[in-house]
C-alpha cells in the first residue's frame, strides 16, 4: 500500500477526482486508485431505497407545520440528532403488514417490527379522509420484528395502517394526530418496492 511523508499536508482525505482516494488507517497515511462503487440494484435494495423515498416524502409534508417540526426535533434531543433523523430513523427500523380488505367490528392481523421504543410506540388507522384513530391493543405493542397485533376498524373506508410516536405531541395538542403517524410501509424485496399497510374496511 502506497504511503507518504509530507512536511505540508499532515492529514488529507478524500478523493481527488476520479483517479486516487487518500485516507488515514490506524494514523497511517494511505492513497489508493479510485474505485466506482458497486451498486447492484438488487431488489432489496431498491425497496429499502423506495421505503426511504416514502419516509422523506411524509417528512417533508409535515414540515408545513413549523410547529410540527419542533415536536420531533424535541424528541429527537436526547439521541442528539434532528427530528428528520429521527423520524427516518425510526420509520428505517420499522415494517407494517395488513391484509388488502376486511369487515367493520372484525378482527385482523397486523404485523409489524417495531423501531420505535414500544413504551411510545401506537398503532394508528388513518383514514382517507384525514380521519385518525388509535387502534393500538390494550396491552401495548411488542419490541422485536414479526409482531402481531389484533385490530378492529368500527366504520367502513379505506385506512392507512401507521406505527406512531405518541410522545411527538405540539403544545395543546392530545393524541392521536396524523403527524405522530411515521410509516405504513414495508420493504416488497421480490418487486423492489415499498408496500403500503392499506385496507379497505367493508
Amino acid at each position: 500500500m502506497p504511503k507518504w511523508s509530507s512536511p505540508i499536508f499532515t492529514d488529507i482525505r478524500n478523493a481527488l477526482g476520479e483517479s486516487v482516494v487518500f485516507a488515514n488507517w490506524k494514523g497511517r497515511q494511505y492513497f489508493r486508485s479510485w474505485v466506482k462503487p458497486a451498486n447492484p440494484r438488487t431488489a432489496k435494495q431498491q425497496a429499502n431505497r423506495d421505503v426511504l423515498k416514502e419516509l422523506t416524502k411524509r417528512y417533508q409534508e409535515l414540515m408545513a407545520d413549523a410547529e410540527v417540526v419542533a415536536a420531533w426535533n424535541k424528541e429527537a434531543l436526547p439521541y442528539t440528532i434532528t427530528g428528520f433523523n429521527l423520524f427516518i430513523k425510526f420509520g428505517m427500523a420499522s415494517n407494517v403488514l395488513c391484509p388488502a380488505t376486511g369487515q367493520v367490528n372484525q378482527p385482523f392481523t397486523v404485523t409489524y417490527d417495531l423501531g420505535i421504543p414500544a413504551n411510545k410506540a401506537r398503532l394508528y388507522a388513518i383514514k382517507t379522509d384525514g380521519t385518525v384513530i388509535d387502534v393500538t391493543p390494550a396491552a401495548g405493542l411488542q419490541a422485536g420484528k414479526g409482531k402481531t397485533a389484533q385490530i378492529t376498524i368500527t366504520s367502513a373506508g379505506t385506512y392507512d395502517i401507521f406505527l406512531a410516536d405518541a410522545d411527538v405531541l405540539k403544545p395543546g395538542d392530545t393524541p392521536p394526530k396524523a403527524y405522530q403517524a411515521i410509516t405504513c410501509w414495508s420493504r416488497d424485496n421480490i418487486n423492489g418496492v415499498a408496500k403500503r399497510a392499506r385496507i379497505v374496511i367493508s
